[in-house]
């Protein structure tokens, strides 16, 4: 049973995660940070949505049942070594993170069944000038992938339930994390490339083209992986797009706008060294990788 929690993160997803679990009655849930972080963080209150939760900042102490990493992926790697106090055999790990990789990192350290594929999305929440904002709290998406990870999909189901927390458990969490990662892709690498809104990528707009191009060139690579995206999943992600407030930004390119490293690692650099093994051609992923580490190299 799932009683205390920590977030590594204190970012548009931490925060909202943070807020939600106060807010819905779970009293033992704390922020894991180093020193100089919670002398900060207790000096400079973060404001959410108007108010100013009451986040409790640890540096050390007991294991605990859930940990939910949130941090870019910059911060993955000094993450998965600060929770090294709070985790022992039980303990569940969510990773928050885009993509695909991030769960393999932190198996390297904690053990296949200790982490559990997850997704967050749906939600609109914005980190900036210290202030955090959000209307949609979308959900978390999770699943298991071996019979020793079951018990904790279900643990994970009971806990998100009991907090009105939004879920879905997936039948096929990895065909659903490449799903996403098709999308991020293509939609966040090409505004974050040429520096545009939703709109750029909509119906007759100048980079629609390049946004299914790149979309293509990932669902090769999965289909050689034997995961099963397919041309209907594309259509899905295009129409969502043209759903979208035009003027509105996907994570990256807000990175791009800010002068922040973006999450680049999690995209193309992670898609394009599998399409070499398998001999799939990336010529679209290639060019908006080097279109944003061009922008981004003096970051």
């Amino acid at each position: 049973m799932i009683q205390k929690v920590g977030i590594v993160g204190r970012g548009a997803i931490g925060a909202l995660y943070g807020t939600l679990l106060l807010k819905n009655g779970c009293q033992d849930v704390v922020f894991i940070v180093d020193e100089d972080r919670k002398k900060r963080y207790e000096q400079e209150p973060l404001e959410v949505n108007g108010h100013f939760p009451d986040f409790q900042y640890v540096t050390s102490g007991e294991p605990l049942d859930l940990i939910m990493i949130c941090t870019k992926y910059a911060g993955l790697s000094s993450a998965i070594q600060e929770i090294a106090p709070f985790v022992n055999q039980d303990t569940i790990i969510l990773s928050c993170l885009n993509g695909i990789r991030s769960e393999e990192e932190c198996r390297k350290v904690y053990g296949e069944d200790a982490v559990i594929r997850c997704i967050v999305q749906g939600m609109d929440s914005t980190y900036l000038n210290g202030t955090v904002d959000y209307s949609h709290v979308g959900e978390i998406l999770f699943g298991s992938e071996t019979p020793g990870q079951q018990s904790k999909v279900e643990e994970l189901k009971a806990f998100f339930s009991h907090y009105s927390i939004p879920y879905r458990k997936c039948v096929d969490i990895v065909r659903e994390q490449w799903n996403k990662l098709m999308l991020n892709c293509g939609i966040n690498q090409v505004c974050a490339a040429h520096q545009v809104g939703y709109g750029g990528c909509q119906d007759h707009q100048p980079y629609q083209s390049e946004f299914i191009a790149a979309m293509k060139e990932v669902q090769a690579v999965a289909n050689a992986k034997g995961i099963a995206l397919t041309h209907q999943d594309i259509q899905d992600w295009i129409q969502l797009v043209n759903s979208l407030r035009p003027d509105g930004m996907p994570s990256m390119a807000q990175d791009i706008l800010a002068h922040r490293k973006t999450e680049l690692p999690l995209f193309s650099l992670t898609i394009i060294p599998l399409a070499q093994k398998l001999s799939i051609p990336t010529p679209v992923l290639e060019r908006l990788c080097k279109q944003i580490q061009e922008l981004e190299k003096d970051f």
